[in-house]
């Protein structure tokens, strides 16, 4: 028998959780995609509960159901035409009087409701007791103390919704409904009964008193059919009336009359202690937010995030790439050529497959390491502030520090970051963002990084990614600032940002939120990347019987182009071939590297028949040296002790390691490294642009802006380096 499914829409203001109240109830198991017809992120996730499928929702986070911005548009359109079984109604316990104004509205909509008082523990650690039993007579909903972070009460939470779930179709205690003041009561129940005399249709397809006062508010743009001349008369006279009697506009008088009931709860159910404790946000805030000490600390943070993620990743980039050259690709090499398989054949599986996408899946642990760190700022507030104190600086290029959000996302990943640029109002600081983010250095680009910055620049690893890091951010702002003096005349808007209180995230909320990032990593790794691998393979075999690659389809087309790279140092045609690639993803030039090189890397040594047994022994010990190798390092991370030599970088491919060596030298692996940061946005990016912007003009100006200020970029410094050493 199939379980039944309960369709979960998650409600609430931003910043109170809600994405990590769902990660807390589902796990991984995260869909995200788009709303239809916009850029706006959707989250869904599916869990089982006592015989129900629980299909959770993640609304965009709103203040409350106006019709003010495309997120709130989306969640009033989600919650009326959809009419989900349950609602989840996240609040934040810290600041219950605010966060009630959505919940009053979500009433109205005569939805099953469940509310969910998070950050519960932060409401009691500042002396906030609300009484929750009280809170739930007085608006007839469950409510449900919860830590999403830490993960309490969600077990409650979930036992909550099933309960609603299956008491629904209940009416609502007259006790429990929430009146406005008494005349506007009446206007409101003179209004519905017009509406039922004259368009009654209306009730039938929306909820009575959320319908009646949106027609008095005129937030009507949810409403599919054409309001009769009658009825619209007859919400005119309501107006007026109105107007008359309290002497203000009506959607005043409905937030105030909302209001005055929340403080009648919130009076009733929250009382407030002293707390002898210091107030940590204020304390770290006059640091972090100082006028003259913020910038320094922010790059100090940035420098000790690279430092810690290739410090602590370096043993496990090691251990991986030893399982893939040393085990994966020779046992699987031994087993075609045990059963019988053509050479051309153990070439495919092995070099394109394997040497193509292994070549890329080694230096996950730098992502992770990367995407631990970043949870943990993102979930303590600090990036919030970054945004806050960059706002200053943006002003300048005409922009605010709302610009700089997008900016930041774009670490992570440059698709995510153009879709971030929808909170922007102008249109011109929308273009200008969005031209600027190709220039933020992505997750797939590190991956690169890491592979050449320890052949080349092991002792000085984290000053060189720093430095590209940093470089990406002064080249987007030289080019913002061009773009604005000469083709965009902006002017930067006052940036309100809500500054959440630091927090101490915990483990389980850091390793499920990098976790999800890197599985999403992995996925292309085995999907999109392989197919570029398996393309690549082919090109580089075509003509059929070619003995050196560089006479290959691929081999031509990439030496074609290779003179174009000739004056920045790079001119051979496999760094020419990779640069074309990595057009298609960035990730994606380490497997072109992995694809032309592989074929050094696997030797007639290979076929040779392999102890299972042994080298699964020898990987298990290589772990666990990894794990207490990473242990020491971060011991040792402030330079207290030495944990002496190091090995040779990216595990036992010294091969591999050797060829791309002789192929660059420091200098020109370096301007290869800037180029890779600068050049032309990966395919997603430039689709992403062209939904975001409604026009391919400005995607393909993107592609010419980032290709000319590589290449311009690149032959100044290589020729500035050439002229040093």
């Amino acid at each position: 028998m199939s379980s039944k499914v309960i369709k979960v829409a998650v409600v609430g203001n931003p910043n109170t959780g809600k994405s990590t109240l769902i990660n807390a109830l589902a796990g991984t198991n995260l869909h995200v995609g788009n709303w239809a017809g916009v850029t706006i992120e959707k989250k869904e996730a599916f869990l089982k509960y006592k015989g129900y499928e629980i299909h959770l929702i993640d609304l965009p986070g709103v203040y409350s159901l106006g019709n003010n911005t495309a997120e709130e548009k989306i969640t009033i359109e989600f919650l009326i035409r959809e009419r989900p079984d349950v609602v989840i109604d996240v609040v934040d316990a810290t600041n219950l009087e605010r966060n009630l104004y959505l919940t009053i509205q979500l009433l109205e909509l005569e939805l099953p409701l469940v509310i969910a008082l998070n950050m519960w523990d932060e409401a009691k650690a500042k002396g906030i007791e609300i009484d929750y039993k009280k809170l739930e007579e007085l608006l007839c909903v469950k409510a449900v103390p919860v830590s999403a972070v830490k993960g309490e009460g969600v077990q409650e939470l979930l036992e909550a919704v099933v309960e609603v779930y299956e008491s629904r179709g209940k009416e609502r205690e007259e006790k429990c409904v929430l009146h406005f003041e008494d005349y506007l009561e009446e206007e409101i129940k003179y209004l519905l009964e017009k509406i039922e005399k004259i368009q009654p249709v209306l009730l039938d397809l929306y909820p009575k008193r959320f319908l009646v006062i949106s027609l008095i508010e005129g937030n009507t743009f949810f409403i599919d059919i054409p309001i009769s001349d009658e009825l619209n008369r007859e919400i005119l006279k309501v107006r007026e009336r109105l107007e008359k009697m309290y002497h203000k506009d009506i959607v005043s008088l409905i937030v105030e009359e909302r209001y005055s009931i929340i403080i009648s709860i919130t009076e009733q159910v929250v009382k407030k202690h002293k707390v002898k404790k210091a107030d940590i946000t204020y304390i770290l805030d006059r640091l972090f937010l100082h006028k003259v000490f913020g910038l320094p600390v922010f790059f100090f943070l940035m420098w000790l995030l690279f430092e810690f993620t290739f410090e602590l990743s370096s043993p496990y980039i090691d251990w991986m790439d030893s399982v893939i050259s040393s085990f994966i690709a020779p046992l699987v090499a031994h087993w075609l050529y045990e059963a019988g398989a053509s050479p051309w054949l153990r070439s495919f599986i092995v070099e394109g497959v394997i040497g193509g996408v292994g070549f890329v899946v080694v230096f996950v642990p730098v992502l992770f390491f990367l995407y631990l760190f970043m949870a943990f700022l993102e979930g303590s507030g600090y990036m919030s502030r970054a945004a806050f104190l960059m706002d200053r600086f943006m002003s300048v290029l005409g922009l605010s520090g709302k610009s700089f959000i997008p900016m930041i996302i774009g670490f992570g990943c440059n698709v995510p970051a153009v879709y971030a640029t929808r909170t922007l109002e102008d249109r011109k600081e929308k273009i200008l963002t969005v031209l600027m983010i190709p220039f933020m250095s992505c997750g797939a680009r590190l991956t690169v990084y890491a592979f050449f910055v320890t052949i080349f620049f092991r002792e000085h690893k984290t000053i060189v990614i720093m430095f590209l890091y940093l470089l990406g951010i002064a080249v987007a702002v030289v080019v913002a600032f061009v773009m604005h003096k000469l083709f965009f005349k902006t002017t930067s808007h006052h940036f309100i940002l809500e500054l959440p209180p630091y927090r101490l995230p915990t483990l389980r909320f850091i390793l499920r939120n990098a976790w999800i990032r890197t599985k999403a990593f992995l996925y292309e790794a085995g999907t999109f990347i392989f197919a570029t691998s398996v393309i690549i393979w082919f090109l580089l075999h075509i003509p059929i019987g070619v003995k050196k690659p560089e006479n290959s389809v691929f081999g031509m087309i990439s030496k074609t182009v290779a003179p174009v790279f000739e004056p920045l140092g790079f001119g051979n045609w496999q760094a020419a071939g990779s640069l074309l690639s990595g057009f298609v993803a960035k990730e994606v030039v380490l497997a072109t590297m992995g694809n032309i090189y592989s074929g050094q890397v696997v030797r007639e040594g290979d076929l040779e028949e392999i102890d299972l047994k042994e080298k699964l022994i020898e990987i298990g010990k290589g772990f666990i040296q990894a794990n207490i190798e990473a242990g020491k390092r971060l011991i040792t991370f402030f330079g207290i002790l030495s944990d002496g030599e190091e090995t040779l970088p990216v595990g036992e491919n010294r091969s591999l390691v050797e060829t791309v060596r002789n192929a660059f030298t420091p200098l020109t692996a370096f301007s290869f490294m800037v180029f890779l940061l600068l050049y032309t946005p990966c395919v997603a990016t430039v689709f992403a642009i062209r939904q975001e912007l409604n026009s391919w003009k400005w995607a393909g100006l993107s592609i010419v802006i980032s290709f000319t200020t590589a290449w311009i970029t690149t032959f100044v410094i290589y020729n500035i380096g050439k002229a040093l050493l």
